[in-house]
């Protein structure tokens, strides 16, 4: 729930940038939108393989809402019983 919050007050605030401004103004480049590391970490757990593309993480801008978490992986590195 989070994470759609923060991307609709992320497109809006890039909406609502676009408003202001005169016609000479340089076109501004956008920042890009931030994503949570532990969510980017757990999908690419989730759809690993030997023939699978390499994902471009470059110009990519994380959040690490889970920096202090130790159990933040748990659920995706714990060893089945």
């Amino acid at each position: 729930m989070r994470y759609l919050l923060a991307t609709i007050i992320s497109l809006s605030a890039l909406v609502l940038s676009g408003c202001f401004g005169s016609d000479n103004d340089r076109p501004r480049q956008q920042a890009p939108v931030a994503i949570n590391y532990t969510a980017f970490v757990k999908a690419q757990l989730a759809t690993s393989g030997d023939t699978r593309d390499s994902v471009p993480i470059n110009d990519t801008r994380f959040i690490f809402r889970d920096l202090n978490n130790p159990n933040a992986y748990d659920d995706v590195l714990a060893a089945e019983k």
